[in-house]
Order: C-alpha cells, then structure tokens, then sequence
C-alpha cells in the first residue's frame, strides 16, 4: 500500500485493539479491478485448481465492474495472517472504511467459535490443491478431470457441516476389529499413502456383516472418499472438494452476525476520525452499505447488534423483563451499561442462526418498521420461515443409512422431510450423479405428497 494507507491502517489497527478487538496480522494489499476480479472469482485466494466455474465467477465480477453495476469493496480472508485486498481508485475514506472493516472481521475470524476447527493455512492448502489437480490432468487428460470435477462439485454440499468440530474415537467396529495403521497426510493424499478400505460387498448366505457406515452420516462426500470404487487420484479430488467446502462453512453460517460485527465497529472507529468534508462521503458510503432492499446481511446483522447493546444497556433483559407485555418493554429501562460486555460475548458463542432466534424479537422488529403492529400474529410464522432458510446452509439434510442397502452394496440415503418437498429434478440429477461415484443403485427415502417415497437411480 501507498504510504497514506499504510498510516492509516496503523491508526486504526491501534483503535480496534484499544476498544477490545483482537486479531492475527493482517496484510493489505491494493490491487486493480482485474486482479480484485479474479482473486473474488477464486474465493480470495490467488491460486485454486483449474475448473471454469472460477473464469465465469471472474466475468461475472469483471463485468459487473465495468458497466457500472456494483464493485468490490472489501476482500478478507480467514487465514493466519489474515489477507485484505483493496480496490485501486476508491477514495481515501472508502479504504479507511474498508480497513476498520476488515479488522473486525478478523477479531470474528479469531474469537467465534465457528472458526475455531478450520485451519488458518488455507493459502498454502489452496496451492498444493491445485498443483493436485494439474499433476492429475498430465497423468490422466484434461478432459478426464475435468468430467470429474463438475461430477464431484455437483455433491459439495453432501457434507457434514459439524464434522470439524466431532472427535470420535478412531475404532468403530467391534474390539477385535483392530484397524490398520494409517500414515497421517493431508486428506487428499491420503489413497495414495495409506491402502484404501474395500467398498461393502454382498454378504455371504448367513453371513451378517457390520454394518456400515456404523451410524447415520452426512458426510456423504467423505464417505465416498474412503469407500467408493475409485481410482486414487479420483478420491484425492474428492477429499479436495470436501475440505475446501468445509472451509467455507463457517463464514456462510454466520454471514449476518459477522458483516453486522464488521459494520458496526467500522462505524464506531471511524466516525471520530471523520472532517467535515468526509462526513456527508460517509454517510454516502454507510447508506449504500446499509439500504432496506431485498435480504440486506449487514443492514440486518448491524441493526440487530445495536440493539442488543442498547437493551443491555438499558436492562432490557432477564426475568422481570421478559415477564412484561409487550408494550411495556417498549419502554422498559434499568442501565446497567452492560451493552459493549454482552456483544463480545454474542460474537464469540453465536452462529447466524442462534443469534437470530435469540435476539430477534417482536420488540426489535417495531422499532425497525419490519412490520405493523396488526402483523404481530404472523411474526412468529416469519420467523421460523427466516430461520428455516439459514438452516444448513438453505439445503435439505440428507444421511446416509446404509451402504449395503438390501444386502447388494446399494446407497440408501434418508431427507430429513420438515414440510418442505425435494425439487425433484435436481434431487434426480445428485441421485444420478451418486449411482456414477458408486457404480451401484442409489435410493433416497424423502416425502411426495405428504407420502413416503423411495427414489433411485441406476435400478
């Protein structure tokens, strides 16, 4: 960064750390408009394996640029040190905005317990991942992993998102089921170092095989990993696809709470700082970021966190206030000056969905015009509707039950059904694409109106 920046970027440093933030380094660098395009494109990071999901993610960014439909402004990324990118030709205030941003974000990266199991060498992990990749299309044709690719990037979502945060002991069988020694390596190498466990089979007449997976998982993509009948370079892409999915959890589980955290101490940072002549740039830059259209995260995420701090403050909390009607706590108040303590504590134990089940109230959703008072009825209906699409990243949850299904090496999967029907020609396509993983028939037991169905391919 140009020296001004760079000046700036230690007073605010300073300012975050003085207020109670707390952070690895954090590196800033100022790119162009086709760099900060391409780096968006690949996540932030400036290599990944070669797929054209990331050159059309890079026009997408790129045009929207050019024509005038939006731009850029911040690009953090959750590593150790934590990597920032900004925009060449912002104004000064814009990148002094984006910097105190960015400082938040990375006390959220550091201090939220989402983030505590993902690795922070994700730069270093993005590279060899890549190198993966390109040595495999030497080996074995372009064209090859590239059908691959899109076959296993069309199941990056049949994850468990808590499997980072599970510790399980490493035997699961029966006692004497000694398991083989395994060589610790990075999951994707792991087919070529340690001998592959054999896929389930059909069990001799009589015969009653352990079954497998031992219980009900998610991990449906992990499974296939270790079990499917495939060759090493196969499963080490898939191992790829499921760890940097894994990677990306955290930050869509708490997208709101987290640009809200950013938002907010970005506000309160800066605006101490601001002349006169910045002041109205300011307001400019805070009501775009802020503006009532559509699903807004930060409007949302900041709003919701500012009043979490003044009921705190005020004493809007406990028994004896949860004990009043509704009117009345509209103008409840006993300080307490406890508002900057409690929103360290939401932003160290919540998640978007725990930190809107438990702050977002009919009060809050008065005071903010959400709706009238005539709508209160259907509040908690919304609600539920609201959390219901943070639940899982918006995906059906889907186990797998059982992959000697029928005691023919079948997949049997289980939707856990909540009212809501499968799109059942996308449930078809991940069903199909399952059947070519496993070289076996794939069943699905879900809901078809309001009746339990079983769906398959490849049978």
């Amino acid at each position: 960064m140009r020296k001004e920046l760079r000046q700036w970027a230690e007073i605010l440093r300073e300012r975050a750390l003085a207020a109670g933030l707390s952070f690895p380094p954090v590196l800033f660098e100022e790119v162009g408009p086709e760099e900060m395009a391409m780096l968006a494109a690949y996540g932030g990071f400036p290599r990944r394996y070669p797929h054209w999901r990331w050159g059309s993610e890079y026009l997408r960014h790129r045009e929207t640029y050019r024509y005038g439909l939006g731009r850029i402004y911040e690009l953090v990324v959750n590593t150790h040190p934590v990597r920032a990118y900004l925009l060449k030709g912002n104004t000064l205030l814009a990148q002094k905005l984006v910097m105190a941003h960015v400082f938040a974000h990375a006390d959220f990266f550091q201090n939220n317990l989402a983030f505590k199991p993902i690795p922070k060498d994700m730069h270093e992990e993005m590279a060899h991942h890549a190198a993966f990749v390109e040595k495999a299309m030497e080996r074995h044709g372009a064209r090859s992993v590239e059908e691959f690719l899109d076959l296993a990037l069309s199941l990056e979502n049949l994850i468990d998102p808590h499997a980072p945060y599970i510790r399980r002991p490493e035997k699961e069988g029966p006692e004497e089921a000694e398991p083989p020694k395994r060589l610790r390596v990075r999951p994707y190498l792991d087919p070529y170092v340690n001998p592959p466990p054999e896929p389930p089979k059909e069990a001799e007449e009589g015969g009653r095989p352990e079954p497998l997976p031992p219980r009900p998982t998610r991990d449906i993509l992990g499974f296939l990993a270790r079990y499917a009948p495939l060759a090493p370079w196969q499963k080490g892409i898939l191992e790829i696809i499921r760890e940097e999915s894994l990677y990306y959890v955290p930050q869509a589980a708490t997208k709101i709470l987290n640009e809200g955290w950013a938002t907010y101490w970005h506000t309160r940072l800066l605006l101490p700082l601001l002349t006169p002549e910045e002041a109205l740039e300011f307001a400019e830059l805070q009501a775009g970021l802020l503006a009532p259209h559509g699903f807004n995260p930060y409007r949302l995420g900041y709003l919701l966190l500012k009043e979490v701090e003044e009921r705190w403050d005020k004493g809007r909390f406990g028994p004896e206030y949860e004990a009043l009607p509704l009117g009345e706590r509209l103008t409840y108040e006993r300080p307490t000056g406890l508002g900057l303590k409690q929103l360290f504590q939401v932003r160290t134990v919540h998640t978007d969905l725990s930190f809107l089940d438990t702050f977002l109230t009919p009060e809050f959703a008065l005071r903010q015009r959400l709706l009238n008072p005539e709508d209160l009825p259907r509040f908690a209906e919304a609600k539920k509707t609201l959390l219901f699409r943070l639940t899982n990243g918006g995906y059906p949850i889907v186990e797998l039950v059982d992959a000697n299904y029928g005691n023919r090496g079948e997949l049997l999967l289980e939707h856990a059904y909540e009212g809501v029907e499968l799109d059942l020609k996308k449930t078809q396509a991940v069903l199909e694409n399952l059947y070519r993983l496993w070289g076996r028939p794939v069943h699905l037991k879900t809901v078809v109106g309001e009746k339990e169905t079983l769906l398959s391919a490849g049978s």
